[in-house]
């Protein structure tokens, strides 16, 4: 039996959804949905203040623009959450996740975990990908991202939302990762597909989020699952800073934050950057206003 938590912002999108789970979620269920199209509260508080009301084991955390086409998702859910060494189900993620705060995305492709429909607005069909090296059913990785954030209730009461660090709608998926990881694996599932009808924005609030939650756990960070090679690390971890920086410069009011992320840029990933970003920084920097 499952609670279904959506923070909502569309109502015909909502009821679209409430529609496909009921076609397809094959076991007893809950929608439990918040309307914040005029409260626009942070969704760490929405998720806290619906998942206290749950009244079923499972509480899913899902995005309100999917479509799910597994049918039987929730028996799927149930069967994967019995084993009370995992702690949360998702459909992507990553198995590292650097220390420098860039999205969860922004390492190398091959240490990506995710099987869904994505769609991007630069193309002109959705993605199907399915990133599943040791072709199994179910992979650890070290952060999951928020579209699809499954747990059992028992642990939520352990890890709820930090909605006092999180005021806004970013950075909730790598912090509720970090915290239940720290005792629970995180898992992707490679038998539930989900089709994501849009793309996130690092904006200038997603930026300020990201420092905020990786700030908090500077003492934990690097996180990974398995081996991962010292050419991949570091890897990840330049298009980690350079995830920051390339937001950074979009926005006024960060020249010091640009500074600094194209100085690590320069002094640590050199061989991976080179004066890549030189033009634009330096257009930046010396623009009036900025």
């Amino acid at each position: 039996m499952i609670s279904v938590i959506v923070c909502s912002a569309d109502a015909g999108r909502l009821a679209k959804f409430r529609l496909n789970v009921e076609a397809t979620i094959g076991t007893p269920y809950e929608v439990l949905a918040f309307d914040n199209r005029n409260e626009k509260k942070g969704i760490a508080a929405v998720y806290n203040q619906l998942a206290a009301k749950a009244n079923y084991e499972i509480c899913c955390f899902v995005h309100e623009d999917v479509i799910i086409y597994t049918n039987g998702w929730g028996l799927l859910l149930e069967k994967i959450l019995k084993d009370t060494a995992i702690g949360l189900v998702g459909i992507s993620g990553a198995v590292y996740k650097s220390r420098y705060p860039g999205s969860w995305s922004a390492c190398d492709q091959t240490l990506y975990r995710t099987h869904s429909i994505q769609h991007f607005k630069h193309l002109e069909k959705p993605l199907v990908i399915n990133t599943n090296p040791a072709h199994t059913s179910l992979t650890e990785v070290a952060v999951i991202d928020g579209v699809f954030m499954a747990t059992r209730k028992n642990i939520f009461q352990q890890f709820s939302f930090d909605a006092q660090l999180l005021k806004g709608f970013h950075g909730y998926d790598i912090d509720y990762s970090l915290q239940v990881g720290r005792q629970y694996k995180l898992v992707v599932s490679y038998e539930l597909l989900l089709e994501h009808l849009s793309e996130g924005k690092l904006s200038n609030d997603w930026l300020k989020d990201s420092l905020q939650v990786h700030k908090k756990w500077r003492q934990r960070l690097p996180v990974q699952i398995g081996s991962i090679t010292k050419e991949l690390r570091k890897q990840s971890d330049y298009q980690s800073c350079s995830c920051v920086l390339g937001v950074a410069i979009q926005y006024p009011g960060n020249k010091k934050l640009a500074s600094k992320y194209f100085y690590y840029l320069l002094s640590y990933f050199f061989s991976n950057n080179k004066f890549r970003y030189a033009k634009s920084v330096s257009r930046y920097l010396f623009k009036p206003g900025n």
